[in-house]
C-alpha cells in the first residue's frame, strides 16, 4: 500500500478543548484514525475520547480475529460498551469518525453529524451514513477499497454545505497535497464561522513540504497543561506531542510562506559603513592621539588639526546619511510598480473568492504589466522580489481559469518492438488502445505493445475512427477508401460510387459513416450495408466548412475550425452555436482535435500547440469552458478520453501517456 500523507486541522476554534484526533499504527499496512468533537457541556471530554480510542486499540491488538471487517466490527462493539459506561459524561452524542486502513481496504464508521468523503478523480462520494439509533454511536460500517491518488476526508461536520463537490475536486487534484490542504482550510474558514475538525488523508499523494502528519494527539484550542495519556492510548511514533499554546505560534500557512523584505537601500551601502568610516579615520587621522595632544598642547596648530578632523567627521556623516536616504527616481518608480503588482495580486485573490473571475483576471493583468516593467528595467534591484510575484501571478492565473498542470505517466513505449514508428492516430476498442502510423496498426494492452499489422498496400492512412457496437476500427486512406479492422482481420471496403470521396476526418454514428471534406465544403454521409457502403450523400446544407480540421458526433455533428471556432449541425443545418467564456490563451491551428460521444455532457478539445486538453460543458447554444489540464509533453498528435471522462491518454510519435482529467 502506498504511503499516506496526513494533515489535521481545526477551523474557527471556539476556545474550548473539545476536539481530538488520534492515530495508531497497528501493523504493516494497518492504520487506525480517530476524530472526535464534543459538546461544550461534556465532562472531561479528553478522558472520554482517550478511553474510547484506547479500548479500540486494545481490541485490535488483543484479538485473534483474522478477517479485517470482523475485527473492525468487534472493535466498534467494544467502543460502544465503553461509551455506554461513560454516558453520564456527555449530554449529547459526540461527532466521531473512526477509519481503519488494512492496506488498500478501508473500513469506516461514524456517529452524530460527522461525515467522511472520498475524492477520486473528478468524483466526490460521501462514504458515511447517519445512524437512526441515537443511543448507540457506531451502528453502520462502510467498507471498500482505496487507490493511489485517492483522498479520504473525515470531518466533524458536513462539509458539502460549505464547499461544493466540484470545489473539492479542484482543490485536491493539485500536485502538492500540502498545498491542497492549505487551500481547503482557507476555503472552510473563509466561508463558514463553524468550528470544524478535519483530517485529510492522501493515498500516495506527493508533497513538496514535509507532511504534517497528525499535528497533535489532541487538537487543543486554548492553553492546556500537558498530561500523560493512559498507556493503552498509543499514538503514532512520528506524531509530535501536544504543545502548550500559551504563546502564539505561526499558522501552517505562515510557516510555509517565506517572509521577503524589500531592500530599500542601494546594495552598495552596507550596514557596517559607519564602522568602516570610523575605522578609516582612526587609522589615518589617529583621533585618539589628536585629543591626547590637545590636552598637552593648546597650540594653534593642534587646534586647527582637531577642528579639521571634526569637520571631516561631520561632513562624512552627513554624506553617508544622505546616501542612505537617497533613492533615485528610477528606483522609486520600480518600487511603486512592485507595490502596485502586490496590491493587484491581493485584489485578484479577493475577486476570485467572490466568484468574480473577470475582475480577477483584470487585476492579474494589471499585476503582470507592472511586474514586466520591473523585470525589464536596467536596474537589478527588486528583480528577485519581482520574480516571486510573477510566479504568484502565473499560479493565480491558472486558478482563475480553473487550469492545472499534470505529470503524465508513461503507459506504453511503441518503439520497443517497432523500430522507426511514427504514430499519427489512436482509438479504443474493448479497453485496449490501437495506435496507427501511416501504414500499420499496433494493438496495446496497457504497457504491452504487439507487433504492427499492415493496413493496406501502397496507401497511407489519413485518419481513423471506431464503430463501437461492432468493435471495428475504420481506417480512411489517401487512395481514398475505407479499410475496416476487426479481431485482427483487415477488410478493404467498397462503395456504390465509382470512388470514395476525399476528406481529412472520418466519424461514425450508428450504421452511418461521415467524411469531412473542407475542399468541397461538405460532409459526405455513407450507410454501412451488408458487405459494402452506399453511395455518398451530401450532408451539409448551410455551414462554412472551408477551415474545418476535426469533427465529432453525439447525434449532432460538431465541427472545429483552425481559427478555434465551433459549429454544430443537425440534419445538415448549421445551428446557432459557439464556444463561451474562453480562457485567456486562445487555441487555433491545424492540429486541433475535438471529441465527445452520445449521452455525454462534455466536449474535449486537444490543443497540442499549447500542450493542454480543454473541457467544455455542452449546452443548447454554447459550449461553455469548464477547465483545462496542461501537460509537459512535446509532439502530441492525438488523444482519447475514457467513457467516465476521468482519464486521458495522449499519443506522441512513439509513446502513449496517461493522466487524470
Amino acid at each position: 500500500m502506498s504511503s499516506f500523507s496526513v494533515h489535521t486541522f481545526e477551523t474557527n476554534p471556539t476556545g474550548g478543548n473539545y476536539s481530538f484526533a488520534f492515530h495508531e499504527t497497528l501493523g504493516e499496512g494497518r492504520e487506525l484514525y480517530f476524530l472526535a468533537k464534543f459538546d461544550e457541556d461534556t465532562v472531561d471530554s479528553r478522558s472520554f475520547a482517550e478511553a474510547v480510542f484506547g479500548t479500540m486499540v486494545d481490541a485490535f491488538k488483543n484479538s485473534s480475529i483474522a478477517d479485517s471487517y470482523d475485527l473492525f466490527e468487534d472493535a466498534l462493539k467494544v467502543a460502544n460498551l465503553e461509551i455506554q459506561k461513560r454516558k453520564a459524561q456527555v449530554p449529547r452524542n459526540p461527532e466521531i469518525v473512526v477509519t481503519f486502513f488494512d492496506f488498500h481496504n478501508l473500513y469506516l464508521s461514524q456517529s452524530g453529524e460527522s461525515e467522511a468523503y472520498l475524492v477520486r478523480g473528478a468524483n466526490v462520494s460521501q462514504i458515511t451514513e447517519n445512524s437512526p439509533h441515537k443511543d448507540i454511536l457506531f451502528t453502520n460500517i462502510l467498507s471498500g477499497q482505496v487507490a493511489v491518488e485517492d483522498t479520504v476526508i473525515i470531518a466533524s461536520s458536513r462539509l458539502l454545505r460549505i464547499v461544493t463537490a466540484h470545489q473539492l475536486v479542484d482543490i485536491f487534484e493539485r500536485s502538492d497535497f500540502s498545498e491542497s490542504v492549505s487551500l481547503f482550510k482557507h476555503e472552510l474558514s473563509a466561508h463558514s464561522n463553524e468550528s470544524i475538525l478535519v483530517t485529510a488523508i492522501g493515498i500516495g499523494k506527493k508533497e513538496k513540504s514535509k507532511t504534517a502528519g497528525f499535528l497533535s494527539r489532541v487538537v487543543a484550542t486554548k492553553s492546556t497543561k500537558k498530561k500523560e495519556s493512559p498507556a493503552k492510548v498509543a499514538s503514532s511514533s512520528n506524531s509530535p506531542k501536544t504543545e502548550d499554546k500559551t504563546t502564539p505560534t505561526p499558522t501552517e500557512e505562515e510557516q510555509k510562506t517565506p517572509v521577503r523584505k524589500i531592500q530599500k537601500t542601494p546594495p552598495f551601502l552596507r550596514k557596517d559603513i559607519f564602522s568602516d568610516c570610523i575605522a578609516w579615520l582612526k587609522k589615518n587621522l589617529n583621533i585618539a592621539n589628536i585629543f591626547k595632544n590637545f590636552d598637552k598642547n593648546s597650540s594653534q596648530k593642534n587646534l586647527t588639526v582637531v577642528a579639521g578632523s571634526v569637520l571631516i567627521l561631520f561632513l562624512l556623516g552627513i554624506g553617508v546619511k544622505f546616501l542612505l536616504q537617497y533613492e533615485s527616481e528610477n528606483t522609486k518608480e520600480i518600487r511603486e510598480k512592485l507595490s502596485i503588482a502586490r496590491e493587484a495580486l491581493k485584489q485578484a485573490d479577493r475577486f476570485l473568492f467572490e466568484g468574480e473571475r473577470q475582475s480577477a483576471a483584470e487585476a492579474l493583468k494589471k499585476a503582470e504589466d507592472s511586474i514586466k516593467i520591473v523585470l525589464n528595467s536596467s536596474s537589478k534591484e527588486f528583480r528577485s522580489d519581482a520574480r516571486f510575484v510573477m510566479a504568484d501571478v502565473q499560479d493565480k492565473k491558472l486558478q482563475i481559469e480553473n487550469a492545472r498542470t499534470v505529470d503524465p505517466q508513461l503507459l506504453a513505449d511503441l518503439g520497443v518492438k517497432n523500430d522507426n514508428v511514427e504514430a499519427v492516430g489512436m482509438n479504443e476498442i474493448r479497453g485496449n488502445l490501437y495506435v496507427h502510423d501511416r501504414n500499420q496498426s499496433f494493438k496495446t494492452i496497457r504497457n504491452i505493445v504487439e507487433k504492427g499489422i499492415p493496413v493496406g498496400s501502397n496507401e497511407v492512412i489519413v485518419t481513423s475512427t471506431t464503430r463501437p457496437d461492432q468493435n471495428t476500427i475504420l481506417y480512411y486512406t489517401d487512395t481514398p477508401r475505407v479499410i475496416e479492422y476487426r479481431d485482427g482481420t483487415i477488410s478493404p471496403m467498397t462503395t456504390e460510387d465509382d470512388a470514395w470521396k476525399k476528406g481529412i476526418d472520418v466519424q461514425t454514428y450508428g450504421r452511418f459513416t461521415y467524411v469531412l471534406d473542407p475542399v468541397e465544403n461538405q460532409i459526405w454521409k455513407y450507410e454501412r450495408q451488408r458487405s459494402s457502403y452506399s453511395n455518398a450523400a451530401p450532408y451539409n446544407q448551410s455551414a462554412d466548412l472551408s477551415r474545418a480540421v476535426s469533427m465529432t458526433i453525439d447525434g449532432f455533428i460538431y465541427v472545429l475550425s483552425d481559427d478555434g471556432t465551433l459549429q454544430k449541425l443537425l440534419r445538415g443545418q448549421n445551428e446557432q452555436y459557439a464556444f463561451r467564456d474562453l480562457p485567456s490563451v486562445p487555441f487555433e491551428g491545424k492540429n486541433l482535435k475535438i471529441l465527445t460521444w452520445k449521452g455525454h455532457d462534455f466536449l474535449y478539445l486537444l490543443d497540442p500547440d499549447n500542450s493542454r486538453v480543454l473541457v467544455f460543458t455542452k449546452g443548447e447554444r454554447f459550449a461553455t469552458y469548464k477547465k483545462q489540464v496542461i501537460y509537459d509533453i512535446p509532439g502530441v498528435v492525438d488523444f482519447y478520453v475514457n467513457d467516465s471522462g476521468q482519464k486521458v491518454n495522449v499519443l506522441t510519435k512513439d509513446k502513449i501517456y496517461e493522466f487524470s482529467l
